[in-house]
């Protein structure tokens, strides 16, 4: 019996326009990669609390002690340019949830760690795949939702780290105090476990969003193809990403220190238990912080429309006012004053962190987005990666003079003292040096580079129209 004809013609798939998300579906998203990253950042402030713990129970130097975070940023940035070619090209809905599992696992390890070289494994090693690629990503896919309120957003976004070690170091020093500090790890790993599911339950792909952006960048964006040399020639050519990438770098650099060191700065210099120091150590400073992104954030997003090149000024000199605040740390005679000086660090970094991405996204094209946050990553965390460690040795030196010639007791004390004081100095050296860059790009390149950027954009969207 002959076919019908019907049957004869195949009739091609014809792909279904993507589902139209509503307008609160990209709040939804930012609050879900909040929650993500909140735990995700845990572990900084859980070791930097316990770590008076395990340096006792593994019977370490303050040096060897932060080796580990050492090693960890040092790997990072090694992979995180991979992350960020990957971040640009993958299905970020996967990349993002795999990264928290990683991160589950790794913090769970950590908690049943048995040497030095486990620490390493599980909590430098294991945690850098997590780290490395959950960055790139999730900025990238935030500020493709998010146009209007791309600072504000990204600085929610941001906010998660303050809240996360306040939290997490306030809980964790008292998990270490009531029962070990393997607990610590133990119970965030699993709550990160629970997260992870959420997002599997929650979160969209965004490859079938197809346009649903806030702004369309990441639709025109999503089949552009980045390669290593299209991408280098392009940053290299733009001094300004350079400059604010060096600024990032300085705030690294001393955002290491200062997570991994004070709470034992304040147990070393003050005889503060686990418990006070961990809550004292990260609030003050992470409290103004929160405040101040949001100002910052607020006041960026406004000012910058009549005032492009408002946000790496704002940066400049947020930076340049936390020198000598950074600085007078090390030289503080009680806990009350310290505490005065981590809220005015604080306050300088929430005014700059509130534009730490939205900046930078000024001067490249979208499709770069998430490679550029990797260079950004990479150099930063290539350097911040020693800061604990220069912090430990400077203590270790200072200690060891001092007790050959006060003998022990008094000896510790006044190394305490000496090392600290050295250590900061040079902490407020790298905010220095950061301020000067970012100024030259704020008051030289920047508006160059961001025009540039908006022409090479035009002429790209112009070009796909006539081709199509």
């Amino acid at each position: 019996m002959p076919r019908s004809s019907s049957s004869e013609k195949r009739v091609p798939d014809v792909p279904r326009p993507a589902k139209p998300i509503s307008s609160f579906y990209r709040w939804e998203l930012l609050a879900l990669l909040f929650l993500a990253y909140f735990f995700h950042q845990s572990d900084r402030a859980i070791y930097g609390v316990v770590a008076t713990s395990i340096k006792s129970e593994f019977h370490l130097s303050d040096q060897t002690l932060y080796m580990t975070r050492t090693i960890m940023f040092a790997l990072m940035s090694l992979v995180v340019p991979l992350a960020g070619f990957v971040g640009d090209k993958a299905n970020k809905r996967k990349l993002l949830i795999g990264c928290l599992f990683c991160w589950s696992a790794a913090t769970l390890l950590t908690g049943a760690s048995w040497s030095v070289l486990s620490l390493i494994l599980f909590n430098s090693v294991g945690l850098v795949v997590a780290e490395a690629f959950y960055g790139p990503a999730s900025t990238s896919l935030i500020a493709s939702y998010h146009k209007e309120t791309r600072s504000f957003a990204l600085s929610i976004h941001q906010t998660a780290v303050y809240l996360s070690v306040i939290f997490c170091g306030l809980v964790g020093g008292w998990l270490s105090e009531r029962l070990s500090w393997r607990a610590a790890f133990w119970t965030f790993g699993a709550i990160s476990v629970l997260i992870g599911c959420l997002l599997i339950w929650r979160l969209r792909d965004p490859a079938k969003d197809g346009g649903s952006s806030d702004d369309g960048e990441a639709a025109k964006s999503s089949g552009d193809k980045v390669s290593v040399g299209e991408f280098l020639g392009m940053i290299f050519r733009n001094p300004s990403a350079l400059c604010l990438t060096v600024g990032f770098t300085a705030i690294v650099f001393v955002n290491n220190a200062y997570l991994n060191v004070v709470p034992k700065f304040l147990q070393d210099r003050f005889a503060l238990t686990p418990t006070s120091a961990g809550f004292h150590g990260m609030f003050w400073h992470h409290i103004a912080a929160l405040i101040f992104i949001f100002v910052g954030a607020s006041l960026s997003d406004r000012v910058s429309r009549r005032w492009p090149t408002f946000r790496p000024k704002l940066q400049c000199l947020a930076m340049a006012l936390g020198v000598p605040v950074v600085a007078a740390m090390g030289r503080a005679g009680s806990p009350e004053a310290l505490f005065g000086l981590f809220f005015l660090m604080g306050v300088c970094r929430g005014f700059y962190e509130c534009n730490t991405h939205a900046a930078v996204f000024e001067t490249v094209p979208a499709k770069y987005r998430s490679t550029t946050v990797g260079f950004m990553i990479m150099f930063a965390f290539l350097i911040g990666s020693w800061s604990a460690q220069m912090v430990g040795a400077c203590v270790d030196s200072a200690v060891a003079a001092s007790v050959a010639e006060l003998g022990e007791e008094a000896g510790r004390a006044q190394g305490y003292v000496d090392g600290y004081r050295t250590a900061f100095t040079a902490l407020s050296c790298a905010w220095l040096i950061g301020a000067i860059c970012v100024g030259f790009a704020a008051f030289g390149t920047f508006a160059r580079d961001r025009q540039k950027r908006i022409d090479a954009e035009t002429a790209n969207a112009t070009s796909a129209e006539t081709a199509a």
